[in-house]
């Protein structure tokens, strides 16, 4: 038997589904602050962990036979694969995977998701030129027309108006989109019939220090200057010498992912710079800790965990 409060949330869960449309441009019909994660507008937050309270996650899929697009954060738990989620809150991987720019298909274990009923992905409204997004700029860049995106979420038709555009931070729901996550380059040109990867991720005998430890990355044999990419576009937020990593780079990309270029022999970039995926970064070097050339490749996590290259690679 559901207690008095558990009905009452439910109440009030439901009649926000059915005020939902009338909520002005810029409004928010449904609100919530959860930490680091953006507010969001247009959207229903249920809270979907197995550790949180408040409706089950059936409500997704029953809310979503009514059209509505139901949000909520849920806590990745051992055995989790983007398949099981899809199944229980009603959306695809490719959806959830896109809202969350996951770079891999592997789930952490403790990991914060936002998950949704929605086949599509979730953006968040972002400054451009000094003011926020417009429906059409955003339309425009994901292919879709600008009255979709008003439909899908619940916009008047104000909204449509050329000189109108929405509040920064807030998050729309993109129907049918997602991203394509093939699109990690080699940073090093490689020559087939050569040896692409010296040392791989995971534990090893240290070459140097003769201790068995964990690589927290690839290292890739080339010749000393050789040139080096980025992997991805994205923004340097360290370029430097860095202890046992010689000359490094630090690239962060969209999601928070951030990858690590190491044993540098030169650095042609500079913090805060902005670089598209193949841009020249610097050159093959054998800089800090290293027995000879070669580049040292790592793929981190936004709280520093390291992920294991060949995942986003090959």
């Amino acid at each position: 038997m559901k207690r008095p409060t558990d009905l009452l949330l439910l109440v009030i869960v439901l009649a926000a589904v059915l005020v939902g449309s009338l909520a002005p441009l810029g409004g928010a019909a449904f609100q919530f602050s959860a930490g680091p994660l953006p507010a969001f507008s247009e959207s229903l937050l249920l809270s979907a962990g197995p550790a949180a309270t408040g409706p089950a996650p059936e409500i997704f899929r029953s809310l979503g036979t009514l059209g509505r697009v139901v949000v909520g954060q849920y806590e990745v738990r051992r055995n989790d694969t983007l398949a099981s989620l899809s199944k229980t809150f009603g959306s695809a991987p490719d959806f959830i995977r896109s809202t969350n720019h996951l770079g891999s298909v592997n789930l952490s274990p403790g990991k914060t998701l936002l998950v949704h009923n929605g086949l599509g992905m979730l953006y968040q409204v972002r400054e451009k030129s000094g003011r926020p997004e417009s429906i059409q700029e955003i339309a425009k860049k994901y292919n879709l027309s600008a009255v979709e995106i008003a439909r899908a979420n619940r916009l008047p038709g104000v909204a449509l108006l050329s000189d109108r555009w929405l509040d920064p931070g807030r998050v729309i729901f993109l129907p049918s989109v997602r991203l394509r996550f093939t699109d990690y380059l080699l940073p090093v040109a490689w020559v087939p019939g050569e040896r692409m990867i010296s040392s791989g991720f995971g534990y090893r005998r240290h070459p140097i220090l003769h201790t068995r430890r964990f690589h927290q990355g690839l290292d890739m044999p080339r010749p000393a200057r050789s040139p080096v990419r980025a992997a991805r576009e994205g923004t340097v937020i360290f370029a430097g010498w860095r202890g046992a990593f010689g000359r490094l780079i630090i690239l962060k990309h969209e999601g928070g992912l951030r990858t690590w270029y190491g044993h540098l022999s030169s650095i042609d970039v500079q913090p805060g710079q902005r670089v598209a995926k193949g841009h020249f970064i610097g050159r093959v070097g054998s800089s800090g800790l290293a027995t000879g050339p070669h580049l040292h490749f790592e793929v981190r996590d936004r709280y520093g965990n390291s992920l294991n290259p060949k995942k986003f690679l090959f």
